[in-house]
Protein backbone atom coordinates (compact mmCIF):
# COMPACT_ATOMS: atom_id res chain seq x y z
CA UNK A 1 0.00 0.00 0.00
CA UNK A 2 1.51 3.20 -0.74
CA UNK A 3 1.36 5.70 1.82
CA UNK A 4 0.50 10.12 1.74
CA UNK A 5 3.76 11.84 1.37
CA UNK A 6 2.74 13.55 5.17
CA UNK A 7 2.51 10.39 7.02
CA UNK A 8 5.82 9.50 5.58
CA UNK A 9 6.83 13.03 6.71
CA UNK A 10 5.88 12.83 10.16
CA UNK A 11 7.35 9.60 11.02
CA UNK A 12 10.40 11.13 10.09
CA UNK A 13 9.92 14.35 11.56
CA UNK A 14 9.35 11.98 14.88
CA UNK A 15 12.37 9.72 14.69
CA UNK A 16 14.39 13.42 14.80
CA UNK A 17 12.76 15.28 17.55
CA UNK A 18 12.78 11.19 19.78
CA UNK A 19 16.26 12.41 21.10
CA UNK A 20 15.88 15.87 21.67
CA UNK A 21 15.48 15.86 25.28
CA UNK A 22 17.72 14.46 27.49
CA UNK A 23 19.32 17.28 29.48
CA UNK A 24 17.39 20.41 30.18
CA UNK A 25 18.56 23.24 30.84
CA UNK A 26 16.52 26.47 32.42
CA UNK A 27 17.13 30.00 31.98
CA UNK A 28 15.97 32.49 35.13
CA UNK A 29 13.96 34.92 33.49
CA UNK A 30 12.22 32.23 30.69
CA UNK A 31 9.31 30.34 31.69
CA UNK A 32 10.00 27.80 29.08
CA UNK A 33 13.33 25.25 29.33
CA UNK A 34 16.04 25.11 26.95
CA UNK A 35 16.95 21.53 25.57
CA UNK A 36 21.13 21.40 25.31
CA UNK A 37 21.19 17.96 24.04
CA UNK A 38 20.24 18.38 19.60
CA UNK A 39 22.54 16.12 18.09
CA UNK A 40 22.81 18.55 15.03
CA UNK A 41 23.06 22.06 17.18
CA UNK A 42 25.00 22.68 19.86
CA UNK A 43 24.99 21.18 23.07
CA UNK A 44 26.16 23.69 25.58
CA UNK A 45 25.22 27.23 26.63
CA UNK A 46 28.67 29.00 26.44
CA UNK A 47 30.58 29.12 22.92
CA UNK A 48 34.19 30.12 22.09
CA UNK A 49 35.27 32.34 18.40
CA UNK A 50 38.50 32.93 17.79
CA UNK A 51 40.04 34.78 14.26
CA UNK A 52 42.26 32.84 11.68
CA UNK A 53 44.08 34.18 8.88
CA UNK A 54 43.80 37.78 10.35
CA UNK A 55 46.89 38.85 8.39
CA UNK A 56 44.55 38.94 5.43
CA UNK A 57 43.42 42.50 5.50
CA UNK A 58 46.82 44.11 7.59
CA UNK A 59 46.96 47.40 7.04
CA UNK A 60 43.11 47.99 6.54
CA UNK A 61 41.88 47.04 10.22
CA UNK A 62 43.76 46.96 13.55
CA UNK A 63 43.64 43.56 15.01
CA UNK A 64 42.31 45.07 18.23
CA UNK A 65 39.43 46.81 16.57
CA UNK A 66 38.25 44.20 14.84
CA UNK A 67 38.46 41.54 17.93
CA UNK A 68 35.86 44.43 19.31
CA UNK A 69 33.78 44.49 16.70
CA UNK A 70 33.49 40.43 16.59
CA UNK A 71 33.04 40.40 20.11
CA UNK A 72 30.18 42.75 19.58
CA UNK A 73 28.81 40.56 17.33
CA UNK A 74 28.69 37.49 19.45
CA UNK A 75 27.34 39.78 22.44
CA UNK A 76 24.89 40.76 20.49
CA UNK A 77 22.66 37.39 20.36
CA UNK A 78 23.06 36.79 23.80
CA UNK A 79 20.09 38.75 24.35
CA UNK A 80 18.26 35.29 23.72
CA UNK A 81 19.45 33.72 26.90
CA UNK A 82 20.09 31.08 25.42
CA UNK A 83 24.18 30.91 24.87
CA UNK A 84 26.79 33.07 26.10
CA UNK A 85 30.49 33.92 24.01
CA UNK A 86 33.52 34.88 24.71
CA UNK A 87 36.76 34.98 22.52
CA UNK A 88 39.01 31.66 23.36
CA UNK A 89 42.13 32.07 25.16
CA UNK A 90 45.74 31.60 23.49
CA UNK A 91 46.14 28.20 22.32
CA UNK A 92 42.32 27.06 23.53
CA UNK A 93 40.33 25.27 20.71
CA UNK A 94 37.98 27.45 19.75
CA UNK A 95 34.24 26.36 18.84
CA UNK A 96 33.69 29.08 15.87
CA UNK A 97 36.26 29.76 14.19
CA UNK A 98 35.91 33.21 11.44
CA UNK A 99 38.64 32.86 8.90
CA UNK A 100 39.19 35.06 5.31
CA UNK A 101 39.83 31.60 3.23
CA UNK A 102 37.65 30.49 0.78
CA UNK A 103 35.06 28.00 2.06
CA UNK A 104 36.11 24.22 0.55
CA UNK A 105 34.93 24.15 -2.90
CA UNK A 106 34.42 27.50 -3.35
CA UNK A 107 36.24 30.88 -4.84
CA UNK A 108 35.50 34.53 -3.99
CA UNK A 109 33.89 36.64 -6.43
CA UNK A 110 35.56 39.76 -5.41
CA UNK A 111 33.59 42.52 -4.09
CA UNK A 112 30.04 43.73 -4.15
CA UNK A 113 29.31 40.03 -4.54
CA UNK A 114 28.81 37.62 -1.77
CA UNK A 115 30.32 38.89 1.08
CA UNK A 116 30.46 35.28 3.52
CA UNK A 117 29.23 31.94 4.15
CA UNK A 118 28.65 29.98 7.23
CA UNK A 119 28.57 26.40 7.76
CA UNK A 120 25.56 24.80 9.93
CA UNK A 121 26.29 22.94 13.05
CA UNK A 122 25.34 19.77 11.02
CA UNK A 123 27.58 20.17 8.76
CA UNK A 124 31.65 18.41 8.78
CA UNK A 125 32.92 22.01 9.01
CA UNK A 126 30.35 23.31 12.12
CA UNK A 127 31.52 26.09 13.41
CA UNK A 128 33.19 27.87 10.45
CA UNK A 129 31.99 31.36 9.08
CA UNK A 130 33.93 32.72 5.84
CA UNK A 131 34.12 36.25 5.67
CA UNK A 132 35.59 37.78 1.77
CA UNK A 133 38.97 39.50 2.83
CA UNK A 134 38.21 41.72 -0.82
CA UNK A 135 35.46 43.78 0.82
CA UNK A 136 35.92 46.61 2.55
CA UNK A 137 35.26 45.48 5.72
CA UNK A 138 35.01 48.39 8.57
CA UNK A 139 35.25 48.52 12.45
CA UNK A 140 32.51 52.12 12.16
CA UNK A 141 28.85 51.37 13.26
CA UNK A 142 28.30 53.23 9.93
CA UNK A 143 30.68 53.82 7.18
CA UNK A 144 29.92 55.59 3.73
CA UNK A 145 32.44 53.66 2.27
CA UNK A 146 32.87 50.41 4.10
CA UNK A 147 31.03 47.62 5.42
CA UNK A 148 30.97 47.50 8.88
CA UNK A 149 31.47 43.99 10.83
CA UNK A 150 28.28 44.46 13.08
CA UNK A 151 25.75 44.62 9.57
CA UNK A 152 26.86 41.37 8.36
CA UNK A 153 28.87 38.87 11.03
CA UNK A 154 25.84 38.45 13.04
CA UNK A 155 23.32 37.33 10.13
CA UNK A 156 26.65 34.41 9.66
CA UNK A 157 26.74 33.68 13.17
CA UNK A 158 22.79 33.17 13.35
CA UNK A 159 23.32 30.43 10.46
CA UNK A 160 26.71 28.68 12.59
CA UNK A 161 23.97 28.63 15.65
CA UNK A 162 21.65 26.96 13.14
CA UNK A 163 19.42 29.63 12.38
CA UNK A 164 18.33 29.26 8.49
CA UNK A 165 17.12 32.23 5.80
CA UNK A 166 13.69 33.93 6.53
CA UNK A 167 11.58 35.96 4.52
CA UNK A 168 9.46 36.88 7.53
CA UNK A 169 10.41 40.79 9.47
CA UNK A 170 13.83 39.12 11.57
CA UNK A 171 15.66 41.53 9.74
CA UNK A 172 18.92 39.69 11.11
CA UNK A 173 18.28 36.40 9.02
CA UNK A 174 16.69 37.52 6.18
CA UNK A 175 18.35 36.63 2.89
CA UNK A 176 19.71 40.27 1.29
CA UNK A 177 21.79 42.77 3.18
CA UNK A 178 22.88 44.47 5.13
CA UNK A 179 21.43 43.39 8.63
CA UNK A 180 19.78 44.77 11.37
CA UNK A 181 21.78 43.73 15.10
CA UNK A 182 19.16 40.32 16.19
CA UNK A 183 16.27 41.67 18.13
CA UNK A 184 13.55 39.95 19.85
CA UNK A 185 12.04 38.65 16.59
CA UNK A 186 15.46 36.72 15.95
CA UNK A 187 16.00 35.87 19.87
CA UNK A 188 12.17 33.85 19.80
CA UNK A 189 13.15 32.05 16.65
CA UNK A 190 17.04 30.93 18.61
CA UNK A 191 14.66 29.68 21.39
CA UNK A 192 12.40 27.98 19.50
CA UNK A 193 14.94 26.14 17.65
CA UNK A 194 16.46 25.55 20.93
CA UNK A 195 13.44 24.28 22.32
CA UNK A 196 12.43 20.76 23.46
CA UNK A 197 10.35 19.39 20.70
CA UNK A 198 11.33 21.94 17.98
CA UNK A 199 12.63 19.50 15.14
CA UNK A 200 15.90 19.79 13.78
CA UNK A 201 15.75 19.74 9.74
CA UNK A 202 18.74 19.98 7.30
CA UNK A 203 17.91 22.23 4.12
CA UNK A 204 20.96 23.71 3.78
CA UNK A 205 24.78 22.17 3.77
CA UNK A 206 26.53 25.33 3.79
CA UNK A 207 24.43 28.48 4.20
CA UNK A 208 25.50 31.49 1.49
CA UNK A 209 25.10 35.68 2.72
CA UNK A 210 23.58 37.00 0.08
CA UNK A 211 24.92 40.27 -2.08
CA UNK A 212 23.81 43.26 -1.13
CA UNK A 213 20.66 44.70 -1.84
CA UNK A 214 20.59 47.10 -4.88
Amino acid sequence: MKLPLAFISLVLLSQCVRHDLVEVRTVKWQTRTISYDKPRLWNKAHLTWRVDDARALAGRLSIEDMHREIDKSFKSWEGAGIFTFSQAREGQQADITITFAPPPGRAWDGQLGTMGHAAFPWTPHRGHIYLDPSEWWSTQSFSMLGDPITQWLPHEIGHVLGLQHTQGMDHTMCATGPYDLPDDRSFARLRHLYAPGTPVIAFSNLSTAASKAN
